[in-house]
């Protein structure tokens, strides 16, 4: 059983070891970003934004909407209903922000998610003089530059859309932290690689690419509005290209249901949008966990008689898991340098990514059987069922 247990721990080594070469090549990836000049690429853009409720400091983050330094933006804020708690907040950032800006009211959605009907109510409100499409999340606070990196990138022809990722800026808890290192993997996932997908809370695109590609056929009947723009581009033959310059700060403090049933539902979303991904997602967390698994059981059966090589397995278990740490400091390092202005948050939270990221293989072992039991979903009050990517049925609304 030593044998064994050994031989599948230096398996496990091998692909912690493989998982942990993409935090240096994160950093530098970040470091040769930080050093392109920006494009002198800015034709007139319309950001859209939906909102549903009021969010925690939803206010605040959409005030970092209407500080954007772009030459012609306009912001559309989409909410659902007419009687939507946001719509107030919504109408007062509007009067009150320096931007051309408009509240749309999209009604509520027959076969898709409310997020994706929100925005296919944006853009078909779009003014026409808008050439590129921008989306942003309530929920995130770009920073004053966000909108023209992103759309800067779109100057090389041959790019299909731009777009980002969320970090979680952790609070000082243990839960808040735990989302944030299990947010981190996704995060630092990217690069300069074809794999590159979207992230519907930072992502624009010209108004020409969304048309040829057909956009509007992908979002007809699914409710992950990333995911399928992805699968269109993909499908058109168009590049993404990954902009951690832009990456956007999110502040949340989940209790224990809340982060479970966020992550579940990420997870669910891959299985079904990215099914190889969601499978080979499950291999390699199977094999983690039944690693660590058989090592304590050996490690406890050993205590007793042979306590010296209890100590030796779980040192072995140790080292692995140290892998996931140095990972953690090199997007800590990376996160430092994309996000200056929480510096201090990041510092005093620094065990987030490092210590806790040893917790994330547990949490997604959780998620992963969640997805593989249902294809329901309650998101923003309402239950979806994912029948297929292309098929979504609503079974309950708030």
């Amino acid at each position: 059983m030593l044998t064994v247990f050994f031989l599948l721990a230096a398996l496990l080594a091998v692909q912690s070891l493989w998982v942990l070469r993409g935090g240096p090549r994160f950093l530098a990836f970040v470091k040769r970003r930080l050093r392109e000049p920006p494009a002198n690429y800015a034709p007139p853009a319309t950001l859209v934004c939906p909102c549903k409720g009021l969010d925690p400091d939803l206010e605040t983050n959409l005030r970092c909407l209407f500080a954007q330094d772009y030459p012609d933006l306009e912001v559309l804020l989409v909410v659902a209903r007419e009687n939507d708690p946001a719509r107030p907040l919504c109408e007062k950032v509007i009067a009150e922000g320096r931007l051309p800006a408009r509240l749309v009211v999209a009604g509520l959605p027959a076969g898709r998610g409310e997020k994706v009907n929100n925005l296919l109510a944006g853009v078909a409100a779009a003014r026409p003089q808008s050439e590129v499409f921008v989306f942003a999340d309530s929920d995130g606070r770009p920073g004053t530059g966000w909108v023209r990196k992103l759309v800067g990138a779109l100057a090389a022809e041959q790019v299909g859309a731009a777009s980002t990722f969320r970090w979680y800026v952790p609070e000082p808890t243990f839960l808040s932290g735990l989302q944030s290192a299990w947010n981190a993997p996704a995060a630092t996932y990217m690069g300069e690689s074809a794999r590159n997908f979207l992230w519907g809370g930072g992502m624009a695109i010209r108004r020409a690419t969304f048309l040829a590609a057909n956009v509007l056929r992908y979002w007809t009947g699914c409710i992950s509005d990333d995911l399928m723009m992805t699968r269109a581009l993909r499908e058109a033959g168009k590049a993404i290209v990954f902009l951690p310059e832009c990456l956007v700060a999110s502040h949340h403090r989940p209790g224990w249901g809340e982060l479970v049933e966020w992550t579940t539902r990420q997870i669910l979303l891959i299985r079904v949008y990215e099914p190889r991904l969601w499978w080979a997602a499950m291999a390699m967390n199977v094999f983690y966990c039944s690693v660590f698994l058989f090592g304590f059981a050996l490690a406890a059966a050993r205590l007793g008689n042979s306590p010296w090589m209890s100590g030796a397995i779980l040192a072995t278990l140790a080292g692995i898991a140290a892998f996931g740490v140095t990972t953690g400091i090199f997007r800590l390092q990376a996160l430092q340098l994309l996000l200056p202005e929480h510096a201090e948050a990041l510092r005093r939270t620094w065990w987030s990514p490092t210590l806790q990221a040893v917790l994330v293989p547990w949490l997604m072992a959780v998620n992963l059987i969640g997805s593989a039991l249902t294809r329901r979903m309650t998101w923003r009050g309402v239950t979806y069922e994912l029948i297929s990517p292309w098929e979504t049925k609503i079974e309950k609304e708030s």
